[in-house]
């Protein structure tokens, strides 16, 4: 396998924009992936975020695809997910594979090297800008779009919009503008692509209905040989446009938390 190092999307091998049969969000290809895994035999058990009562969202296990398919849909909050993980691997689990955002992906890489060769993670990362606080964004929420978050269907972020689906349609607004419910976190985070991820995942970059892949490992080559899908090029400046920005807004905000320590 042949890796390129790109200072703005991290080591990867191959990078395409895909859609599958699956009916879900933007491509499906999480979701194609993990049935795909599953059905293989390439991991055992899959840790995925599911959307509880209201707009909340939690780590869950899913070992069948009617699990799986129940937690399709992109949620846009914070979810913690590297501890489902330490608990899977402390009932014995050693072939997991887990969905999640840059900063758990990092958090889920370090967990697999603590365990050394006895324990086999997959990780499929999303991309992220940043992730929402479920009581600030319902408060935004109201306010800007008057509508109630906890009763709202289909999420999704793309051109730089809040889009939501309502029982009278699509409503949305700049994201930009939904700036104080992210998490506090997430200002510090230079990671827009999940780098250390063996596959990685998400919109930006793709045209409607299609998933930006980015292959990063060998792991990730040997997932993507099992899917079925359509695949076509990918608007990579359009992706470290938003990496770009992030990092330089990390960097920034640390620079400055810095000299405020100081001061």
């Amino acid at each position: 396998m042949t890796q390129n190092p790109n200072h703005e999307l991290g080591v990867y091998s191959s990078m395409f924009s895909a859609k599958t049969d699956v009916q879900v969000q933007d491509g499906g290809v999480v979701t194609s992936l993990l049935l795909k895994g599953l059905c293989e035999g390439l991991f055992d058990a899959a840790i995925v975020t599911r959307r509880i009562q209201g707009y909340r969202a939690e780590a869950v296990v899913a070992q069948t695809p009617k699990k799986v398919l129940a937690a399709a849909g992109t949620m846009y909050l914070k979810v913690n997910v590297s501890a489902k993980l330490r608990e899977l691997i402390a009932q014995g689990k050693r072939r997991i594979a887990v969905v999640c955002t840059p900063c758990e992906a990092a958090v889920a890489r370090k967990i697999q090297q603590r365990m050394g060769e006895s324990c086999e993670v997959t990780v499929i990362g999303l991309f992220c800008f940043e992730a929402f606080n479920h009581d600030k964004l319902k408060t935004q929420l109201q306010t800007q779009l008057g509508i109630n978050l906890d009763y709202v269907g289909k999420t999704q972020v793309k051109n730089g919009k809040f889009i939501a689906e309502t029982g009278e349609g699509q409503v949305s607004c700049k994201v930009k503008d939904l700036h104080t419910a992210s998490e506090a976190s997430c200002s510090f985070c230079a990671d827009f692509t999940s780098e250390q991820a063996d596959i990685s995942i998400g919109s930006v970059g793709s045209g409607e209905g299609y998933s930006t892949v980015i292959v990063r490992t060998l792991k990730g080559e040997k997932l993507v040989t099992v899917l079925n899908a359509q695949k076509t090029d990918v608007n990579t400046p359009e992706i470290a446009k938003l990496a770009n920005f992030k990092r330089s807004r990390a960097q920034k905000n640390l620079s400055e938390s810095g000299r405020q320590q100081k001061t």
